[in-house]
């Protein structure tokens, strides 16, 4: 151990403490930057975290929009389905309503037919009785 006594330099206490305190003090600036680091590190977990609830929301909202567009589809495929019976619901009112006018002109037409046939008849049935109310002044 001799040997190795005289083969080291004395360092002196003042550059001792010096180093010591140099040591010191970059073991608390480790410590405060392994503090920051750990905030930071928290910091972006938590960000991380947002950031994927984030991409979940749009997911699913992009899923609520195609679930909807798909219901306006079927919505307007049902519309125009509904537009095409309500045209043809239309169309066969107006034939019922073309058919009941004519339904009427006949009826009217018929009506008018035999109450001339009544009419008609009624004269030759009634003949023995006309010349009575004449007067008498026809011979018989």
């Amino acid at each position: 151990m001799a040997w190795l006594v005289a083969g080291c330099v004395r360092i002196p206490p003042e550059r001792l403490e010096a180093q010591v305190l140099q040591t010191e003090h970059w073991r608390r600036e480790y410590e405060a930057q392994r503090e920051r680091m750990e905030v930071v590190a928290m910091r972006l977990a938590a960000l991380e975290s947002a950031i994927e609830r984030l991409q979940q929301e749009r997911a699913d909202a992009e899923q609520g929009r195609v679930a909807l567009l798909e219901e306006l589809v079927r919505t307007e495929a049902d519309r125009h389905l509904l537009e095409e019976h309500n045209a043809q619901l239309m169309a066969r009112e107006r034939e019922l309503n073309e058919l009941r006018e004519m339904h009427e002109q006949l009826s009217d037409v018929f009506y008018e037919s035999a109450l001339e046939r009544a009419r008609r008849r009624l004269p030759s049935v009634r003949q023995p009785d006309a010349p009575a109310a004449g007067g008498g002044t026809a011979a018989p």
